[in-house]
């Protein structure tokens, strides 16, 4: 029986062998299974001490292994947090042009280069004129006491002595019209901002075109300056005619109160050379048709010519102007205008 506490209390590997029972003394009996008692208490309590130590192992490897993977598991999280910031970053090109930049890692500061040159912006002009482009369009302009009206950039001459060849100004106006041609609102305002009619004698349709291209506008601003109290002149190639198509001496009756006519030639073949006709010959035959209609549809009306064509020239138009019964008026040719 006590044999078999003993065995039972250690563990496997461990047991004591069977001993022969010998025939002993009491005391000595007592006393080895007392040794005996004692080192089965031992030996429990060793085997006690080792599961307890390898439990607190166990224990100790498996906080260590979670310890481990939580670590794992944070520097995972931490990493694809990172990825995820970085990729926001990336992403907010779309969004954001600025989130982008400062996402973008930083590069060494590379030199500036040299801004290319521009080109210089070209004049705008074609063969009888210039323009400004940087100035503001002039619709009406103050002259030699009279208030001029520059309506369009158009003309069917090209005369060698026009004041708008190669010339972005005239005294100071810049005529060569940059934008559309204006409106006859555009021109009344325009009008308007001169200040008191009282500071001029008459309204002139001239500018650095042919009126007469723009026959309603002209036509228009000629009614609002007889409201106004001021009388119209119309300084004309003479060829509004052809240029419309149609006889717009009717249309100018009542309307504009005097007509000078550029005559410029003595004949068909002087003028071609001279001011460059699109209509050719036929522009001079029908300027001086038009002078005389004129004269007719009772508006006062003149020839006008620039002595840049000689004195046997101006001598040979005072014959053409007596003729067609229009009084001629000689202009000095203006050699500059700036």
């Amino acid at each position: 029986m006590e044999e078999e506490n003993f065995v039972g209390e250690f563990p496997q590997g461990d047991r004591p062998r069977k001993r022969k029972k010998r025939k002993k003394k009491g005391g000595a009996n007592h006393q080895n299974n007392g040794q005996n008692g004692q080192n089965g208490q031992n030996g429990q309590a060793n085997g006690n001490s080792q599961n307890q130590n390898k439990n607190q192992n166990k224990n100790q490897n498996g906080q260590n292994q979670n310890q481990n993977k939580n670590q794992n598991n944070q520097s995972q999280k931490n990493n694809q947090g990172k990825n995820k910031q970085n990729q926001g970053g990336f992403n907010g090109q779309k969004k954001d042009e600025k989130t982008f930049k400062n996402a973008q890692p930083q590069e060494q500061a590379k030199p500036q280069e040299q801004a290319k040159p521009q080109p210089q912006q070209k004049k705008q002009k074609n063969k009888k004129g210039g323009g400004n482009p940087n100035a503001a369009d002039t619709y009406a302009y103050l002259l030699d006491g009279n208030l001029y009206i520059n309506l369009t950039n158009k003309c069917s001459n090209g005369c060698d002595f026009c004041v708008r060849n190669e010339r972005s100004s005239y005294y100071g106006y810049s005529l060569w019209l940059q934008k559309e041609d204006p409106t006859a609102e555009k021109v009344v305002s325009a009008i308007k901002q001169q200040g008191n009619p009282d500071s001029y004698q008459e309204i002139v349709f001239c500018g650095f075109g042919e009126p007469t291209y723009r026959m309603e506008t002209m036509l228009a601003v000629a009614e609002f300056a007889h409201s106004i109290g001021k009388k119209t002149r119309l300084n004309t190639n003479g060829q509004g005619c052809l240029i419309n198509k149609r006889d717009i001496v009717p249309e100018l009756k009542g309307k504009i109160d005097f007509v000078s006519v550029s005559l410029n030639a003595p004949d068909a073949e002087s003028y071609k050379k001279i001011c460059r006709s699109q209509y050719g010959e036929d522009g001079y035959t029908a300027m001086i048709e038009f002078a005389k209609a004129v004269k007719r549809s009772g508006i006062d009306c003149r020839f006008s010519v620039v002595d840049y064509i000689g004195e046997e020239g101006v001598s040979a138009c005072k014959t053409v102007s007596e003729k067609a019964g229009v009084p001629l008026y000689i202009r000095s040719y203006i050699t500059d205008s700036e």
